[in-house]
């Protein structure tokens, strides 16, 4: 009996793997000194203790912080992302790779993406961004492993439902990561039209993904009493409408059919969404803020994804828009602000308001200038980074062009880099869709690409060695 317990659960050596990526992945929130913020942080912070729903963003996370926080330190919800991100990495890995114990390539290789990628930037970030990253691997285990255990199946279902919930372009990054698998393979790639699970595990997928199109508006109701997916969603369509022209056009060709608010200013409307959705004097804050022209603005949306001409504008917008997100990458959108030192900023207020006891580490952190002011510059990350994408762009097709002459891949590989590479694809499609063109969208998962590139220069240098 005790050893087909132990055979269903980690041993020591793994434990002490887990430990070491965890730690690694960790790596950045050390060197900041505190966990890392962003704009967004003290938004999400707020909502948990205040158990109210952002008017633009799900509320999710927010209760994520205040449970994994245990109201003690915000140290210990960035080490359960860490914790989590290290075993789903562990498990894609051992997919291809499977072993016991303590091995070394695998920590050498996550080593390297958190020294050359963002991926710890992420991991140590008080933001639902990782999220996106543990729910495409989730994906790509589900797709490619043969076998899955009982407890494993329950963990990672859970695990995808509250990834979907926990940032709105998640909801639709599953399913479109699904769609471009599905059109790789009707467009002839054999790999993966001989995965042996594919249309089974396809509809699981599925069903986790409608499971958590109930689960956001279900928390939505328990919280506040209204079954909504989001007070703002559409507010952030119009910012994307007003970025990509179709609003500008929709408004000078309908303002004398329809009287819409936004018509008074359909001259005057601002440079971008970023100035739409946060500038006091934008047409949004003096009709009243977020939330106020929502039923305005979902008709808008509506009559644009109705009629086929503005329909035809709407998939030309994203088709252009997409390779546009797939190329920004810079490491630290965002992060190195030095606004976040100031009093008046959210994360301050929250960690004022929620963790007074941390408040020297925050103010002492580098993002708050640190009692030496040496702050956070990763210019040279990014530039370290934009080498290292371009070199996987180089070797991955060169690497799975040789396994088709002469195959060294093991089992299921070329599959997972396809899989990866559609999750990158379809994060790309879905920001610059519906959100906009911005590093920290598609910095986020640009990892997955020297990630793929790594696992298959292993797996070549195993075969030479063999």
């Amino acid at each position: 009996m005790a050893n087909r317990i132990t055979r269903h659960f980690p041993n020591r050596q793994q434990w002490g793997e887990q430990m070491i990526a965890t730690a690694l992945l960790l790596s950045a929130a050390f060197f900041n000194g505190y966990p890392l913020v962003f704009s967004d942080s003290g938004t999400y912070i707020f909502s948990g203790w205040e158990m109210k729903v952002p008017v633009d963003r799900p509320i999710i996370y927010g209760l994520f912080l205040r449970a994994a926080s245990l109201g003690f330190s915000l140290w210990l919800p960035v080490m359960a992302q860490c914790f989590v991100l290290a075993w789903l990495l562990r498990l894609f890995w051992r997919t291809f790779f499977p072993a016991d114990g303590l091995k070394m390539p695998f920590l050498f290789v996550l080593a390297a993406l958190c020294a050359l990628t963002p991926v710890c930037w992420y991991g140590g970030q008080l933001m639902p961004d990782v999220f996106t990253e543990v729910l495409l691997l989730i994906a790509a285990v589900v797709l490619l492993r043969e076998t899955l255990r009982v407890w494993q199946w329950v963990g990672l279902g859970a695990l995808f439902v509250f990834c979907s919930v926990s940032h709105f372009s998640n909801l639709f990054i599953g399913v479109a990561t699904l769609c471009a698998a599905w059109l790789l393979r009707g467009f002839g790639v054999p790999v993966l039209r001989e995965l042996p699970h594919l249309r089974r595990r396809s509809v699981i997928l599925l069903l986790w993904c409608v499971l958590a199109y109930v689960t956001l508006p279900t928390v939505n109701r328990m919280v506040e009493g209204e079954a909504s997916v989001g007070k703002g969603s559409y507010t952030f369509l119009i910012g994307r409408l007003l970025d990509n022209g179709v609003l500008k056009r929709y408004l000078d060709e309908n303002c004398g059919k329809e009287q819409f608010r936004l018509c008074l200013y359909k001259d005057s409307l601002p440079d971008n969404s970023r100035n739409f959705h946060w500038n006091p004097d934008s047409p949004l804050a003096k009709e009243g803020g977020w939330g106020v022209p929502e039923p305005e603005y979902r008709k808008i949306v509506w009559n644009t994804l109705t009629t086929p001409k503005y329909l035809v504008l709407h998939v030309w917008e994203s088709l252009i828009a997409t390779p546009a997100q797939l190329l920004q990458n810079s490491v630290g959108s965002g992060l190195e602000l030095g606004w976040y030192k100031s009093p008046e900023s959210p994360p301050y207020q929250a960690v004022v308001k929620y963790f007074p006891y941390e408040l020297n580490e925050y103010r002492f952190s580098r993002q708050c200038g640190n009692l030496w002011g040496q702050g956070l510059d990763l210019k040279f990350y990014s530039t370290l980074f934009y080498w290292m994408m371009l070199l996987g762009a180089f070797l991955t097709p060169f690497l799975l062009l040789m396994h088709r002459k002469r195959p060294f891949l093991p089992k299921g590989l070329e599959a997972g880099v396809y899989v990866l590479l559609c999750g990158m694809f379809a994060n790309a499609f879905v920001t610059s869709s519906l959100a906009s063109i911005c590093d920290r969208f598609q910095s986020r998962v640009a990892w997955f690409l020297p990630l793929g590139a790594c696992m298959m220069l292993w797996a070549y240098w195993q075969s030479r060695r063999e």
